[in-house]
């Protein structure tokens, strides 16, 4: 759950009697019955309040006033305390609060790891009262088997709680149609809840007298997710593994002082921002370790970070002996239509290619591939069709993604021209794939593949595309003309308003 100081959604009054437990109590975390894709370690997580005797916190006490929190580890393994890190600072991209782990006091978080305590957070400041020598958070369940998935679900979920959020299904103009009989035995039968837990950590809504909210956020990481069987009528909860878009605005706003939200890269004004990329804040090494892009197999070639005076590009360059094939990873957007926009060049005489992965596995399930062919002809591959374009050499191309759930298409642009689009559920090879985005694949496809990357910008998109159902699954006949002219220097690419600089 999610607020600002105005609009946005979060508690002003902290009591224990309004919520589900004291932290001495344990939880039993059983396998939930879920089915489909929903990981089989799914666990609930417990928020806590300090009554601090009735004082009342209004919703900016509940947040820190500092930039710096520094966590402290009570115990856990080495590779678990790895993983806990790398998802924590993930929160730090999108706010201007970081996260200093430290092995002795003062603390302002210290994270233990008790299997037989299920996984809880104190929210916010109300960490500043517990006792230096006991935990404000709890992860029961990660072992040296948990899946990446599970390790930054619930550890970017807890860390939300330390930085003040709370549980959004008890956003206080929600609408679930509980079947309150099965959620009673439900949560009793693999939480071991009595009928008041249950009434406090799922029935209860935060009263609007008492908060300020935004709309209701069903993809936030801070949403219970609830098997279908509780509720009745047409409401599904998504299982939600990642920060929504609405989460990253939020918790930027919460923590200002970076741009957009903690996002420091130029994109255009009018988009509504929720990540990029423009490689300038990133050495050798940190791309290698950045948390946005990966390489394909473990310790694969992720491609060239170059340096120039003008600024720093990606480029994928073929090699034999090592090929570059890197994934863009922007986080996920379940249900949300989403654009996602970066610029390409393409060298001279040379060919470059990128795929939509829609799972968070590589190669479990392509969409469509796109390829650049070295005579300037271009072809998009979708469920078994081949959608034909023509683009130029030479230049930087403005490339778009949108992925719009409103008309339940994918829309391919370049330089602001529609290429072609195709319904979401149409994979490479079928129409009948999932909807979910989760990478954009770069990959150098032959030995003619030479092109440059920069200036990622994800943004969500609000207007349902009214496409020509003679367009959808078609090609579109129109030669690209770049709409970002460049300077050139034979085939080399360098931006406009910039100085004459040759890449290699």
């Amino acid at each position: 759950m999610k607020s600002t100081p105005s609009l946005l959604f979060f508690f002003a009054v902290i009591s224990v009697l309004f919520l589900n437990c004291s932290q001495d109590e344990n939880l039993e975390i059983d396998v939930l019955d879920i089915s489909g894709e929903i990981s089989p370690e799914y666990g609930i997580c417990t928020e806590f309040f300090m009554d601090d005797h009735g004082r009342a916190f209004g919703p900016s006490h509940l947040f820190w006033d500092k930039e710096v929190l520094r966590v402290r580890f009570l115990g856990g393994s080495e590779y678990v305390r790895n993983r806990v890190m790398h998802y924590a600072h993930q929160w730090s991209d999108h706010a201007n609060i970081k996260f200093e782990f430290v092995s002795s006091e003062p603390s302002d978080i210290r994270i233990s790891f008790d299997l037989d305590d299920g996984s809880w957070s104190y929210v916010g400041r109300t960490n500043e009262y517990i006792s230096s020598n006991r935990a404000t958070m709890n992860f029961g369940w990660f072992h040296s088997r948990t899946s990446e998935s599970e390790f930054r679900r619930t550890t970017l979920h807890e860390f939300g709680h330390a930085l003040g959020l709370s549980h959004e299904h008890q956003h206080p103009e929600v609408t679930i149609n509980w079947n309150k009989r099965a959620v009673y035995d439900y949560y009793s039968r693999t939480q071991g809840w009595s009928t008041s837990e249950v009434n406090n950590n799922i029935f209860s809504k935060y009263s609007t007298g008492y908060t300020n909210y935004s709309d209701y956020d069903p993809g936030s990481i801070m949403h219970y997710y609830i098997p279908r069987s509780l509720v009745t009528g047409n409401w599904n909860s998504s299982y939600n593994t990642d920060l929504s878009s609405q989460d990253k605005i939020f918790i930027g706003q919460m923590y200002p002082g970076n741009e957009v939200g903690g996002l420091s890269c130029s994109c255009p004004d009018d988009l509504n921002i929720i990540a990029c990329e423009d490689f300038e804040n990133h050495s050798a090494v940190s791309f290698d370790n950045s948390d946005q892009w990966s390489p394909w197999t473990e310790n694969g070639n992720q491609g060239e970070l170059q340096s120039y005076s003008w600024g720093k590009v990606l480029k994928i360059e073929h090699d034999q002996l090592d090929n570059p094939d890197v994934l863009f990873s922007p986080g996920s957007h379940s249900g949300e239509s989403i654009s996602l926009q970066w610029n390409m060049y393409v060298g001279t005489g040379a060919s470059a290619y990128f795929n939509i992965q829609k799972t968070e596995i590589p190669g479990q399930e392509f969409g469509a591939q796109v390829y650049f062919n070295t005579d300037e002809s271009g072809l998009v591959l979708i469920n078994g069709r081949r959608l034909e374009f023509v683009f130029e050499q030479g230049q930087w191309l403005k490339i778009d993604i949108i992925r719009d759930t409103g008309s339940d298409l994918y829309v391919l642009e370049i330089d602001d021209k529609v290429v072609t689009s195709w319904p979401l559920n149409w994979s490479h090879g079928s129409s009948s794939g999932s909807e979910d985005f989760a990478a954009i694949n770069f990959y150098a496809v032959d030995e003619n593949s030479r092109f440059w990357l920069d200036d990622f910008c994800v943004s969500t998109f609000e207007k349902s595309i009214a496409a020509d159902d003679a367009m959808v699954g078609k090609s579109v006949d129109v030669t690209m003309q770049t709409s970002m002219s460049a300077q050139t220097n034979g085939s080399v690419p360098v931006k406009s308003s910039l100085p004459r600089a040759e890449i290699q």
